[in-house]
């Protein structure tokens, strides 16, 4: 039957992608694209076939094929023709937004490993995953289906090895999106402010829009309210709403934090985009991926959970702060380790 069905599908060529694409995420967007990207370098003509929410508009956005995330004829197909399984990139190995999510991911990658693809999970996050016996059955897959890991900060390579996972090669990557190319337009002299809906974020509101006072009243700086999903909405308005006498504005359009004079963040990708575009930017941390980010850049932090509005006024000084050369060396650290992502790829696309 094996034999048979490898006869059908022809010889093995191609990629295979899932992540947590076609939800109108930017930073998501930001990091299939720029897989994609680093693929077509490979190989202009490679097949990509995407794997989403929204399989055939995703995948006709980035370029590629697409198939729904509930379509398991139809990603099982894809999987058998292809030589190559990629899972992420992302914050997939995490049990914080969905244990569901979870598992789906890592079922996907048990149905790559039986259809014999070649399998690396690429510029993945690691953590938190809540129940111990939820971390031991993770690392039990990844262990038995998993051939190479890139992770995309330092944290996430300590947490795997914290979890047991030994058999994969785990290695140090970041982000796809610091390997974009920067969007055209001329630096603004506004400061970008990204927020998202947390639950402690609702504890917070009154101290975060002090701080957007704070920034225009020192700084001269307007704030840019940049929605980088649909889901950011509700939390710009309950900020914007205490911003009487400030001259604020709200985007949808992403590509505007590289061209702020400085950026305070919530989401991981809007500080990716500031480093990746040379913005002074400081995180506001909800999650770890966001502390370990800012760790790894040498950006400024608070935690959402100490957030005062003295503690964010003193972040937005020192993010004013930050130069040019610190920013660049930043750059070329994690643009050198982003590489690291596309070499294991093709590597496993080169190997027998």
């Amino acid at each position: 039957m094996k034999n048979w069905l490898k006869r059908l599908l022809g010889p093995r060529r191609g990629v295979v992608i899932c992540g947590a694409y076609g939800m109108d995420n930017a930073g998501d967007d930001a990091a299939l694209a720029a897989i994609v990207a680093a693929l077509r370098r490979l190989d202009r003509d490679m097949p990509v076939t995407v794997i989403a929410r929204h399989g055939k508009r995703t995948g006709s956005r980035a370029g590629v094929s697409g198939v729904g995330r509930l379509n398991a004829p139809g990603w099982l197909l894809a999987m058998g023709r292809a030589r190559l399984f990629l899972l992420g990139s992302g914050s997939l190995l995490q049990d914080a937004t969905s244990r569901r999510s979870l598992w789906y991911y890592l079922g996907l990658l048990r149905a790559a490993k039986a259809m014999e693809c070649r399998t690396m999970l690429y510029a993945v996050g690691a953590g938190p995953i809540g129940r111990e016996k939820e971390r031991r059955r993770t690392a039990e897959y990844l262990n038995r289906f998993a051939e190479v890991i890139t992770v995309r900060d330092e944290a996430s390579r300590d947490t795997l090895a914290d979890w047991g996972v030994t058999v994969p090669r785990i290695l140090l990557g970041a982000d796809p999106a610091l390997s974009l190319p920067s969007p055209a337009g001329e630096r603004e002299r506004k400061a970008g402010i990204v927020l998202r809906s947390w639950p402690e974020f609702w504890n917070h509101v009154p101290e975060l829009a002090q701080a957007a006072r704070y920034i225009w009243e020192t700084y001269k700086l307007p704030p840019v309210f940049l929605c980088m999903a649909p889901e950011d909405r509700e939390a710009v308005r309950a900020v914007c709403a205490r911003l009487k006498g400030v001259p604020y504005t709200v985007s949808a359009d992403a590509r505007r934090v590289g061209r702020m004079s400085m950026v305070l963040a919530m989401r991981l990708h809007a500080l990716v985009f500031a480093l990746r575009d040379g913005v002074p930017a400081g995180g506001i941390s909800y999650d770890p991926k966001v502390d370990a980010f800012c760790k790894d850049a040498g950006l400024p932090m608070v935690a959402l959970e100490d957030v005062t509005a003295e503690n964010l006024c003193e972040l937005a000084d020192w993010v004013m702060r930050i130069d040019g050369e610190h920013l660049s060396a930043a750059q070329r650290t994690l643009r050198a380790r982003e590489q690291t992502n596309l070499s294991a790829a093709a590597q496993l696309l080169a190997e027998d």
